[in-house]
């Protein structure tokens, strides 16, 4: 039957703490980890269905590799595992891998001389033995929060404040076509805060926490050390002031003018949940955010867009 090769559509936001995924009406998002098994873990878990055969070795992917999960900073990270990474967003949204996929995904411009590696790492995945070859649509890390932003088109710029785990991401669209003239992206994002709880946690309970142990601590506002909760509340609460300080000021450096003028600045991304609340942001006109769930907008985006 002619339906039986019609083109699955998946978006995928890969971040470095979370990877959102969107299909039809469905939404979700895992860890962005992975961990390398043990050749003993390996037979014993050889039919979970978060371990996957991948260039001869044997990974777990998502929330189950966080406690052994190797380090999710940098470029490095995406071209090497985003195969695996779509693979189990593939994998868990139900999709049928042999039939067409088409694949929507985002760079953030700060890797974005890099997009040829990039999508050359992901054109052929080939994980268990099996091979997908998706039609790829490549967008800026940003991009899908405008498109995003309930359809409307406005004239004029508007600017995109996304805040992932690893990346800044400043984009700017003037009557609705980007330029990356005044776009810019920096390595501080929400990242930050974990870095900094990792420290304190360190120094106050001798633990060295993983990135992704902490991110777990960080939303628990909790630790457990020996069986023994612990509150962190004050501690989280001061970092994530300390952030978003930060933001506003690296804004005002970097783009005070443009953001004076601008028709709209939208912040979105995991990393606005931390800003929702700044009472310099609620006074601003021309300040909003996107909807919620703010880290599903660029997925949104890319989806529908």
């Amino acid at each position: 039957m002619a339906g039986d090769n019609k083109v699955q559509k998946i978006a995928i936001d890969i971040g470095y703490g979370d990877t959102k995924v969107m299909v039809g009406d469905k939404i979700f998002k895992f860890a962005s980890a992975i961990e390398k098994k043990k050749e003993a873990q390996a037979d014993y878990q050889d039919n979970s269905d978060d371990v996957y055969e991948f260039g001869g070795k044997k990974y777990t992917v998502g929330d189950k590799a966080l406690t052994n999960a190797v380090s999710t900073r940098g470029f490095n990270f995406l071209v090497k595992y985003s195969p695996l990474i779509i693979f189990h967003a593939i994998k868990m949204a139900g999709l049928d891998t042999s039939k067409p996929i088409q694949l929507v995904t985002g760079l953030s411009i700060v890797n974005w001389q890099e997009r040829e590696q990039f999508t050359n790492a992901i054109k052929t995945i080939n994980v268990n033995n099996e091979v997908i070859e998706p039609k790829i649509k490549l967008m800026a890390q940003g991009q899908g929060i405008y498109l995003d932003y309930d359809g409307e088109k406005t004239e004029g710029d508007v600017c995109i404040v996304d805040i992932g785990y690893n990346t800044f991401d400043f984009l700017v669209f003037t009557d609705g076509k980007p330029r990356q003239d005044l776009s810019y992206a920096t390595k501080k994002g929400a990242n930050e805060i974990i870095t900094e709880l990792q420290t304190k946690i360190k120094k106050r309970f001798q633990f060295d926490a993983s990135e992704q142990v902490a991110k777990k601590i960080f939303i628990n506002k909790s630790i457990e050390i020996y069986g023994e909760n612990t509150d962190l509340t004050d501690e989280i609460e001061d970092a994530k002031k300390d952030y978003a300080e930060f933001v506003i000021d690296e804004l005002r450096s970097q783009r005070g003018d443009l953001l004076k003028v601008a028709k709209k600045v939208i912040f979105s991304g995991g990393g606005a949940y931390f800003l929702d609340d700044v009472e310099i942001l609620k006074k601003t006109p021309n300040v909003t955010f996107s909807s919620k769930p703010y880290e599903f907008a660029n997925v949104r985006g890319y989806y529908n867009g």
